[in-house]
């Protein structure tokens, strides 16, 4: 491959990627991320306390949505030191 054609194919790879949306994480993959235990997640998820999409009888979670609600939760001073 020439130089041309690598550029073009990571101009195209870099499109597709900017244009999916985030994956949908399960219970475990989300609770992993905000290091909380399933459980108290989809206790959360249950009580519409905490962000989430239910699809059928399947519970799923935003990664950029779960970020966006612990930060819209976090308190005291934020900033450097």
């Amino acid at each position: 491959m020439s130089a041309i054609d690598i550029t073009a194919l990571a101009e195209r790879i870099a499109a597709q990627l900017e244009a999916k949306p985030s994956p949908l994480l399960t219970a475990e993959e989300a609770a992993a991320l905000l290091s909380v235990p399933p459980s108290w997640l989809m206790a959360e998820a249950r009580a519409k306390r905490v962000p989430h999409v239910k699809l059928g009888k399947y519970v799923r979670f935003s990664r950029d949505e779960l970020l966006a609600w612990v930060d819209s939760r976090s308190a005291g001073p934020r900033g450097a030191a």
